[in-house]
């Protein structure tokens, strides 16, 4: 859409009203050429959401006043020059008529205008960044380097002070990255140029007749001497804006017929300047940084909505969480400029995210190593986005688990098997703040799904959503939580409560999420999985013999169940059950699932269940009876019939997690056996030295290494082809890690000697859980059973 600046103009809006009598009689006395005779008219323009602005009009005389907002605002971002006698500051200038585009894609012009228009925005941002500050008298304009990191810095105060010290995980991580990559020409006072700080083509009036001519640049706030690339970089943000910002219109992928790629631009404007194209990880700066004012300066839109303040009309909606997280996640996304497209990664900037088909890769790759124990010397092979995500996100997570969880160990494992083992010990909530103020928190929940829970997010804060990792990526740092039996639930990342939440997120009404999901996700309650029955072979679902029985508004339970995960927890609030709701139909649509929360009447705690001699306390494991237990119809998940469904979601990604911390428990056990070996000495020489030690240690990598590479095979498979598809990897990996992690941790055993078996050293809890695993995850034997039938009918086919 072309507007004129006359067709731009609305009544004046009555939060920013002026008082035109008191405004008449200042111009009539500062500005020499204004009519003394003519009354003044005064309408708003609607285009800008910042500052408030309007056309003045006095006969034939016509100016354009920019005032602040009324209120609390961010105080350098809304710097105009002249002292207020409206309230709030304000400046007049000189009005140009011509036109203004607000929509990047130029729908009114025919292909030849829009390649002119992009190319005078070009050669006009060229020509100022042409002329040399310290030349034209400017040199004072602002100061001659260091513009990036205070940039960076500006924001980030400017942000934080607007969230009242709540980011957003994704805000988080861009703050992290742009601080700790500043490129070294910010320290040259000689790139420095007169930077406008908001050059963007909505900004620019084209004469009226042709878009081979910019008569005006609007909006120069943020002007001052700056580095030139921040301005090319932010004129470009349009090839990687999210789709749906009213304040930001996007470009499409597939660019209109007209409008050069995004590489096409920079070259317009590199030649016009007559420099070199500068290197991508350079622009890639530029651009995250651009992005990171942008949403930034949303976020102040969003504030001053809260106080009413905003001139934008929609500025709540401009404003919101979702929008500067969309925004901070684009920033990510060009840092590695790869073709996932997660929500982000807290603490450290590690997306990706897709570019235009027509723009590639011009602001938007940044490469690095990869850091972590997983294929040390196939960095090579991982994509861009995995290496950064290893090189950042899991360095960050090893430190917390350095610096708090391996220390408080001893002191969780001694309140376990004491007196008051089912409470809860005060320094698991402490720890879990910790992470999440760290941006540490929802880890496992993967980025689709994330996507869908919006809704949530706006209502319980952004931490809740997580940094959007995939399968794959969550595999890395799963390994790392596997290290520690206390690790998973201080980042709200342990089972049963994800699977759980899995199933909500997937399968529950907007009412359930809302009840229980926003709770779990907060890690303010945990839940229960009531399916396990003492009496009947659990593996198969089918043979499930607890009742769900409708009876008008309500359903009442009744079943006996064991093996309920979590439930002895004082924080357990809801169990999912699951019963026959009716026998009569089809084998596979008789069971249902149904949310049944832990204080109705009628759910009993019979006992807790000890594993290997460990209660796990306080999580522990429960046997339960369910006696005439009545919940409202509403409690239903997704609907009768469709509980075997449920379970086989369920069991992909959720269960998925267990072969992830496997690996994690094996390499703590193998690092553990190797230090015991070159600590220990037997029969005059170190357990290292022996042969048959050497031996089984390189076995114990070669193994441990193979059951990695099966279960971020298998994750990769369930990003990439769903649980459907990955099922036949996913089932290898649960039959796999478990019996190799085994294997591993009995050979560490074995080098501890008795202390081995004790509770001197975290081998034993740890072969405890990686045995029960090859039962929690389903029995080895039905797995094999499964991958045979996949692969016969796979070679059937052939």
């Amino acid at each position: 859409m072309s507007l004129s600046t006359t067709e731009a103009l609305t009544a004046p809006a009555t939060a920013h009203r002026l008082d035109e009598a008191k405004l008449q009689q200042y111009l009539q006395r500062e500005v020499a050429d204004f009519p003394k005779s003519s009354s003044l008219a005064v309408r708003q323009f609607s285009h800008g959401q910042s500052n408030p602005t309007y056309l003045l009009q006095a006969g034939n005389a016509r100016y354009v006043l920019r005032k602040k907002p009324p209120g609390r605002v961010l105080a350098s971002a809304h710097a105009v020059e002249h002292a207020s006698v409206l309230g709030t500051p304000f400046y007049v200038m000189e009005h140009v008529q011509g036109r203004i585009f607000v929509d990047p894609t130029l729908p009114s012009l025919a292909p030849a205008e829009r390649a002119a228009a992009y190319r005078s925005m070009a050669h006009t941002l060229a020509a100022l960044h042409s002329v040399d500050p310290v030349r034209v008298g400017l040199g004072n304009y602002g100061r001659l380097s260091g513009y990036c990191s205070r940039q960076v810095w500006r924001w980030k105060q400017q942000y934080l002070a607007q969230v009242q010290g709540q980011p957003l995980p994704q805000m988080q991580s861009l703050i992290a990255w742009l601080e700790t990559h500043i490129p070294e020409s910010d320290g040259n006072a000689s790139v420095t140029r007169i930077s406008h700080g908001d050059y963007r083509i909505d900004n620019l009036i084209f004469h009226p007749n042709s878009t081979e001519r910019v008569l005006a640049v609007l909006d120069w706030e943020l002007s001052t001497l700056g580095h030139p690339l921040a301005d090319l970089a932010y004129s470009a943000m349009a090839y990687h804006l999210p789709k749906g910002i009213d304040a930001l219109p996007t470009l499409p992928s597939q660019l209109p017929p007209g409008i050069p790629s995004e590489r096409e631009y920079v070259a317009m404007y590199c030649k016009a300047r007559g420099i070199a194209v500068p290197d991508p990880t350079t622009l890639s700066f530029f651009m995250a940084l651009s992005l990171f004012r942008a949403a930034a300066i949303l976020a102040g839109v969003g504030a001053r909505a809260q106080l009413g303040n905003a001139s934008h009309k929609n500025a709540q909606q401009v404003g919101s969480l979702s929008v500067v997280a969309s925004l901070a996640q684009s920033a990510l996304d060009a840092i590695s400029g790869a073709a996932a497209v997660p929500r982000g990664i807290s603490s450290m900037a590690s997306s990706s995210g897709t570019l235009s088909a027509n723009a590639p890769a011009v602001f938007g790759t940044q490469g690095g190593t990869h850091g972590g124990p997983v294929l040390r010397n196939m960095s090579s092979l991982l994509p861009r986005r995995l290496r950064i995500m290893q090189q950042q996100l899991v360095a960050v997570v090893k430190q917390f688990m350095a610096e708090h969880i391996y220390p408080a160990e001893h002191i969780l494992e001694a309140h376990s098997a004491g007196a008051n083992k089912w409470n809860i010990h005060p320094l698991v909530e402490q720890l879990k703040q910790k992470a999440k103020a760290a941006g540490l928190w929802n880890l496992w929940l993967p980025a689709h799904m994330a996507s869908g829970l919006a809704h949530l997010a706006e209502a319980g804060g952004a931490q809740l959503l997580g940094p959007g990792l995939t399968n794959l990526e969550y595999a890395y740092i799963s390994e790392v939580l596997g290290r520690s039996v206390w690790a998973s639930e201080v980042f709200n990342c342990s089972a049963p409560d994800t699977g759980n939440m899995e199933v909500l997120a997937r399968y529950g009404s907007p009412q359930q999420q809302r009840r229980w999901l926003v709770p779990l996700l907060k890690g303010e309650a945990r839940s229960c999985f009531a399916m396990t029955e003492p009496a009947v072979a659990s593996s198969d679902a089918t043979n499930i013999q607890s009742s769900i029985r409708r009876e008008g508004d309500s359903y009442v339970i009744n079943g006996r169940k064991w093996w309920a995960s979590g439930a002895m927890d004082p924080r357990c609030k809801v169990a999912i059950f699951m019963g026959k709701t009716d026998t009569s139909a089809a084998t596979h649509k008789q069971q249902s699932m149904i949310l049944v929360p832990m204080d109705t009447p009628g759910v009993k705690i019979i006992r807790p269940l000890d594993v290997f001699g460990f209660d796990d306390a306080p999580h522990g494991h429960a046997e339960m009876l369910f006696e005439n237990v009545r919940v409202p119809a509403g409690n239903i998940l997704l609907g009768e019939g469709r509980g075997f469904e449920i379970a086989q979601g369920r069991l992909g990604p959720g269960r998925l997690h267990h072969c992830m911390r496997l690996v994690g428990m094996g390499e703590r056990a193998l690092e553990l056996m190797a230090q015991r070996g070159l600590q220990r000495v037997a029969f005059k020489k170190r357990i290292a030295e022996h042969g048959a030690f050497r031996a089984d240690l390189a076995r114990c990598r070669m193994e441990l290494d193979a059951a990695r590479l099966m279960v971020l095979a298998a994750a990769h498979a369930l990003d990439k082809d769903g649980n459907k598809a990955a099922r036949g990897k996913i089932a290898a990996a649960k039959v796999f890690a478990p019996n190799v992690v085994l294997r591993v941790i009995d050979a560490a055993i074995q080098a501890h000697g008795a202390g081995g078996v004790s509770n001197d050293f975290p081998l034993a809890r740890l072969w405890a859980g990686a045995r029960t695993l090859r039962i929690a995850d389903g029995p080895d034997d039905v797995h094999l059973v499964s991958i045979a039938r996949l692969e016969l009918a796979r070679v059937s086919k052939l």
